[in-house]
């Protein structure tokens, strides 16, 4: 498979990791979800969530019983953790490390939290806590580029924003 055709191979869309969210915050307050109430969260018209949640009924990540109140099952929870979980790397990364503006390091963490594989965020997991640590090394690094992004002035002459080359 081509690279570029990896987007379209992956198990959930923007929209359905929503959906997934949905249903777990309604599971744990208050209690309960249904159509109704996943609509009204995400602020969409009902019968866009019931199309929504129908496709992750049919890929079994979400469970509807006979009183119509929706659950996660046990690989759709385990997916949700999953994202969540990356969205807080990213988050952390895109703040702690980067500087990022929250609000713009909250949308853009939202683009792509339920696209980048476990893997690599178990990585970038590590990588933060090795800038993180208490060696003066990353650090000084660490700070090194801070000093650099505040200066950034757009310009040519910035050393954040000259043409990227990163062949040796």
């Amino acid at each position: 498979m081509e690279i570029w055709k990896e987007f379209e191979a992956n198990p959930l869309t923007h929209s359905a990791t929503h959906y997934l969210f949905a249903v777990y915050d309604l599971a744990q307050n208050p209690g309960y979800a249904r159509i109704t109430d996943v609509a009204k969260k995400l602020g969409i018209a009902r019968s866009s969530a019931s199309l929504g949640l129908k496709n992750l009924i049919e890929k079994s990540l979400i469970q509807e019983d006979n009183n119509k109140f929706l659950r996660l099952t046990q690989t759709g929870k385990q997916l949700t953790e999953e994202i969540r979980n990356k969205k807080q790397v990213l988050l952390r990364f895109f703040q702690d490390i980067l500087k990022i503006d929250p609000e713009q390091a909250d949308i853009d963490t939202c683009k792509i939290e339920h696209l980048i594989s476990l893997d690599t965020s178990n990585s970038l997991l590590g990588f933060i806590r090795y800038l993180s640590s208490k060696d003066s090394t990353p650090k000084k690094a660490l700070e090194k580029f801070w000093e650099l992004k505040e200066k950034c002035s757009g310009k040519d002459n910035c050393l954040l924003c000259e043409k990227t080359n990163l062949e040796k």
